[in-house]
């Protein structure tokens, strides 16, 4: 593949872009994760660096930077995203709690009245019994109890929760690159389209001064209204192309005021320019290290380490739980000696509890898990094969665009001078009306084709972007 040899720099049209959003929602920004405080002992998950906002920030287009800023600040699926990862954050807190002892409290006052009828162990001639009244109170019992973690159940269940909030902010990141790119890809078909539609206004222009010489020339006799009427038709077919031109234009600045979180009646987007120069990749290839770092890779990696996790989880289920319990407090029968020493009771023991036979349910759980493993490494390699496809197609098209350019600017810089020198002859009657025509619209094809592989290049720069991570 030849290598990308053009600058990165980006020039700007004469005609800054302005965008008048509707006011942001309210509720604030959202939390980019990884940069909470840490809990129970436990740190943070490191942020990643925003290669998204740096990628963006290559194009050089404020107008871009501040579209894509506000997407992600006011995006309802990246604050659901945010909402799972502090789900994850709770989830983590449960099960580094089972770490601790457990210890409950109650108080406890009864009374009961035993029947007289009440059987007993051994026989008397009475049939009846005297009745017996039983009383107890109990003062601030504790029940106390702690798990014994010997083979590391709790702390792999413990090493999950913290691999799923991990996962969490991959997704995070990853529906980050899908907006952030959806925008940037919207955002370059409006200015396609502003391109598209320049062509065309100039060209209307062009017709407007070749319409009145014809009539000029009619009035003069020296045509036939067959001339004028060419005209005129030319002039109306180019004012529907450029009406349906606005309408396309419609329908994707109100796709670009969704993606941004905004009120499409409100949302405003000024005409533009596409970039005179776009970002390059100076690479031949796509190296692996900058696949990697996609964030959607990187979630498929999380994934086998939970998978792998897990097991140790299973694995420590078909070994013994042995938890040390106890319980004691104040005793008493009656309430005078009720606070008294005499009365204290309390109970030590050890539970060991031992799994002998459930239907062998705990070995295939750790078979499903070890096969899990096995599947998600199956899935990265297979999404690692599609990352390094769209990559490498995207650097082969903005290889191959760019040449197509050159050459088709040479084809209308070639149009140009037909066209002039059709009207020139036309002028002095050397040739008929039909020619300039003729010229005249391959000089229009030629500017709509060229902005069109313009269009198409910013959008491959876009898609090369978004395979590698963000940014280069």
């Amino acid at each position: 593949m030849p290598q990308n040899t053009s600058g990165g720099a980006v020039t700007l049209g004469n005609n800054p872009s302005v965008v008048n959003p509707s006011p942001a929602p309210t509720g604030g920004n959202a939390t980019v994760p990884g940069q909470a405080a840490a809990v129970n002992g436990v740190n943070p998950i490191p942020s990643t660096p925003d290669l998204i906002q740096a990628g963006i920030s290559r194009f050089g287009d404020p107008t871009l930077e501040s579209l894509v800023r506000q997407g992600l600040d006011n995006s309802p699926n990246l604050r659901t995203a945010v909402s799972r990862i502090e789900e994850g954050r709770i989830r983590l807190q449960v099960a580094q709690s089972y770490l601790l002892p457990s210890v409950r409290s109650s108080a406890l006052v009864t009374t009961q009245s035993l029947s007289e009828h009440r059987p007993i162990a051994i026989p008397t001639a009475a049939d009846r019994l005297p009745r017996f009244q039983l009383n107890t109170f109990q003062l601030l019992p504790i029940d106390a109890s702690y798990e014994i973690d010997l083979f590391r159940r709790i702390r792999s269940s413990i090493a999950v929760a913290s691999l799923q909030i991990q996962a969490s902010e991959t997704d995070y990141r990853t529906l980050r690159l899908i907006l952030a790119s959806d925008i940037a890809r919207f955002y370059y078909l409006i200015r396609g389209n502003d391109a598209e539609q320049a062509v065309f206004q100039r060209n209307i222009r062009s017709r407007d001064t070749t319409i009145a010489i014809i009539r000029e020339r009619f009035r003069a006799g020296l045509i036939n209204q067959i001339d004028v009427q060419r005209a005129e038709t030319d002039y109306a077919n180019l004012q529907v192309q450029l009406r349906g031109l606005q309408r396309v234009r419609t329908e994707l600045v109100n796709g670009l005021a969704q993606l941004c979180a905004q009120d499409p009646a409100a949302f405003q987007l000024a005409s533009g320019t596409l970039p005179a120069t776009l970002p390059t990749l100076s690479y031949n290839n796509v190296p692996a290290e900058l696949l990697r770092r996609r964030p959607d890779l990187q979630q498929f990696e999380k994934q086998t380490e939970i998978a792998q996790a897990q097991i140790q989880v299973l694995q420590a289920t078909t070994l013994p739980r042995v938890t040390v319990v106890g319980s004691g407090g104040l005793l008493s029968g009656q309430i005078g000696p009720w606070i008294t020493p005499s009365s204290a009771t309390y109970l030590v023991g050890v539970n060991a509890s031992v799994p002998l036979y459930e239907g062998h349910r705990n070995r295939q759980n750790v078979a499903l898990s070890r096969q899990q493993v096995q599947t998600n490494q199956q899935a990265y390699q297979q999404a690692l094969q599609v990352a390094q496809r769209e990559a490498e197609t995207a650097l082969d098209n903005l290889s191959m665009l760019r040449q197509q350019i050159e050459q088709q600017s040479e084809a209308l810089t070639l149009a140009r001078r037909t066209e002039q020198y059709n009207r020139e002859l036309y002028v002095r009657g050397l040739t008929t009306y039909l020619e300039v025509l003729d010229a005249q619209r391959t000089v229009l094809i030629s500017e709509q084709q060229l902005v069109q592989l313009r269009s198409q290049e910013a959008q491959y720069v876009v898609a090369l972007l978004k395979s590698l991570g963000g940014d280069f």
